[in-house]
Formats: structure tokens, C-alpha cells, sequence
């Protein structure tokens, strides 16, 4: 990613990844559209934007789920759009996270194991995310963030930070370990946001539903897009949406890709 200048150019450099170009996988149970290469799915020129490294929608079907399985050096972020995805870890944490609610666990670098199962009668929708630790040796930890749709309504509320004073309290956003800010919100047709980037700064956008313009190009369900190169993000919303918002530091060492 090229570094951004002292001030701004005229365009930003825009990476756009429409729906239907991800990679797909139908299991029966569930079908995984992985913005990102992720597990068989493998384009090299897919592999990361900055530090976010995984970016996987799914529907689980009812009684379905994906049984205990390990992971290590992530930080997984779970945001669920509808129904009710349940969590269990071998560190004792037990959950179900519902829509417009966020799961982050920091995995450790001595891993842990986990199951996230749909024990419900209605598809579960999801997506994940997975960030690269901004250094080695990180200790696991476990968190878990909502919004009201009333809170969310009209703008992106900070689910997601690095870790600092202001994100240790309980009301602040989930401390995360690497240079990530992590936004979701609901908006309606007609509905206009401003987001700054500082320098060296990217943003992605993934429409989880509904439509946005922004940085000259629509985004529709499933759609997502890294932005650089530019201090502010103007967004336009052309019908009712749910969306995520990553405001990245491009500069963080990558201990994996």
C-alpha cells in the first residue's frame, strides 16, 4: 500500500472486492464468503489490508455450528448480524452473542480452543474478522460488546480500539492488540456520515446489508472496499444498511500473512 503524502491526493486509492468475487465455500450447514484467503480458499492477491487479515460471512443453519477447533496469534472478531451465535472456549467462557453485538478474543500466543455453535431454529448471519497482533507473546483475552439498534441508528459506534486507559473501563470500547478501530452502525436512505483518517491511516467498508457511496464508488450488500491516500471518508447511504467500518494503521508490523 502506498504511503500517503504530507497532504492528500485528489483520488484515494480504493481496493474494491464486490460480493460476488469472494471466495466460496458451501458446507451444507454453512456457506463461508472469505473476502481475504482463509483456510483453502487461496488468492495471493487477496491476502490482508493493513493488519485485517480474515474477513469470512456466514449463515449457520439452525442446530448447526462449527464444533471445537484451536487458534493462536488473532485477534477474532465476531459480529453478528441476526439470530444468535453461541460460544464456548477451554478457558471457561460461555455466551451467546446476538445481533449487534461484537465477541472479541485475543487468542494468545499459547492459543486457546473454541466451538461456535447456532442452538436456535432460525439461520444465524455473522460475520467474522480476524486482526494481526501488532507483537508477540500477547496473553488470551476475552470480550464482548452491544449496541441497541437506537444506539447504533445514524452513526458507526467504536466497538473496537487499542488498548489504552480510555478503552480498560467496562464502557469503553474493547481493547484490542494491534492499531485497529472497529465501527458498526444501522443508517436509512438518505443518511450521510464523515469519517477523518489521519496519516498513514486505510479504511474498510463492508456492507453487511443495504447500499453506500463512498470514495466515488456505490457498495452493495456483501461489497467491501479499502480506501487509502485520503483524510476523510464521506459516506452517503442509499437505502437502509448495516455496516462495518476498520480505520487501520497501515504501518503495523505483520507477524504472520
Amino acid at each position: 500500500m502506498t504511503t500517503p503524502e504530507t497532504s492528500a491526493p485528489e483520488s484515494p486509492t480504493i481496493r474494491l472486492r464486490r460480493s460476488d468475487e469472494r471466495g466460496f465455500e458451501d458446507m451444507g450447514w454453512t456457506d463461508n464468503w472469505m473476502t481475504f484467503s482463509f483456510a483453502d480458499y487461496h488468492d495471493p492477491d487477496w491476502m490482508h489490508f493493513g493488519p485485517l487479515r480474515v474477513m469470512v460471512e456466514n449463515h449457520i443453519q439452525p442446530h448447526e455450528g462449527f464444533s471445537a477447533h484451536p487458534h493462536r496469534d488473532a485477534e477474532i472478531l465476531t459480529y453478528v448480524s441476526s439470530g444468535t451465535l453461541t460460544h464456548g472456549d477451554d478457558q471457561g467462557h460461555e455466551a451467546g452473542i446476538s445481533a449487534g453485538e461484537m465477541q472479541l478474543i485475543s487468542a494468545g500466543s499459547e492459543g486457546m480452543v473454541h466451538s461456535e455453535e447456532n442452538h436456535h431454529d432460525v439461520v444465524e448471519h455473522n460475520y467474522q474478522m480476524w486482526l494481526i497482533p501488532d507483537r508477540a507473546g500477547t496473553d488470551f483475552a476475552y470480550h464482548e460488546r452491544g449496541f441497541s439498534p437506537d444506539e447504533r441508528q445514524g452513526q458507526f459506534r467504536c466497538y473496537v480500539a487499542p488498548y489504552t486507559s480510555e478503552t480498560a473501563g467496562p464502557d469503553g470500547p474493547m481493547p484490542v492488540n494491534t492499531d485497529a478501530y472497529v465501527y458498526a452502525g444501522l443508517f436509512e436512505a438518505g443518511d450521510r456520515v464523515e469519517h477523518a483518517l489521519a496519516r498513514n491511516r486505510g479504511a474498510w467498508v463492508q456492507v453487511v446489508e443495504g447500499e453506500v457511496e463512498v470514495a466515488g464508488v456505490t457498495l452493495q450488500s456483501g461489497d467491501g472496499a479499502g480506501i487509502a491516500d485520503t483524510d476523510a471518508l464521506h459516506f452517503a447511504f442509499g437505502a437502509e444498511t448495516e455496516a462495518l467500518l476498520f480505520d487501520l494503521g497501515m504501518d503495523v508490523p505483520l507477524l504472520w500473512t
